[in-house]
């Protein structure tokens, strides 16, 4: 049989790149471990998050202020209200509450009362617009009114001409009304009249030692806005 010999055989060369050389078990060993892909899918490869910081509280705020109920009555006329508040001024310092009392009230509203203050009145104004006059009768109105009021003071005729007339004016008026009205009724009395025939005199004069004041009653309207 005879006998072939193939000599200078060239090997064919790959297509591709050369494969790396797998690595020994010695190499294999510098390599860590990769997690499995089902780990990273759930989640478990994930860091978990750092825990944020708090945010600081805000810083408590101061309550405002709070502003006393006050005595003033909505519900009176205006002249009731500012004879109330002129007997509240009374209280704290009576000088004060006299002088304003013989003030004219012109205006009270949005917060603001305007008195006029005629001539004759002028020792009573001077009580109420020197410094120490102002702080007492702006702390007592505060007080009744349960908040600031301004109190502005203006110079007015000596007549009312169809204006209001002062607490102290309508006082005044009421008073010599009601003595009036009350030597009538003991001159007319028939114990009186029967008195005077027995005993032939007469009367000079009649002092009335407590007169019951009636409510004043304004004789010109008045501003409807109020502090």
């Amino acid at each position: 049989m005879p006998t072939v010999r193939v000599t200078n055989v060239r090997r064919p060369e790959p297509s591709g790149p050369p494969e790396p050389p797998f690595p020994a078990e010695e190499d294999a060993r510098l390599f860590a471990e990769e997690g499995s892909a089902e780990g990273c899918a759930s989640g478990e490869c994930i860091p978990a998050p750092e825990p944020e910081a708090p945010e600081p509280e805000p810083d408590p705020v101061a309550p405002a202020p709070r502003v006393g109920n006050g005595r003033d009555n909505p519900n009176l006329s205006l002249p009731e209200r500012w004879r109330a508040a002129v007997e509240t001024v009374k209280s704290s310092s009576p000088r004060h509450g006299a002088a304003l009392a013989n003030g004219r009230m012109l205006s009270m509203r949005a917060g603001e009362i305007i008195l006029g203050f005629a001539p004759q009145a002028g020792f009573h104004k001077n009580a109420v617009t020197s410094a120490s006059g102002k702080s007492t009768v702006d702390a007592a109105l505060a007080d009744h009114f349960g908040r600031p009021v301004k109190l502005t003071i203006q110079d007015i005729a000596a007549e009312p001409n169809g204006g209001s007339l002062s607490i102290a004016e309508q006082d005044a008026q009421s008073r010599a009304a009601h003595e009036k009205s009350t030597e009538g009724k003991v001159r007319n009395h028939p114990s009186v009249r029967a008195v005077l025939r027995m005993l032939g005199g007469e009367i000079e004069h009649i002092q009335v030692l407590e007169a019951a004041r009636p409510a004043a009653t304004p004789l010109s309207d008045t501003p409807e806005e109020s502090p």
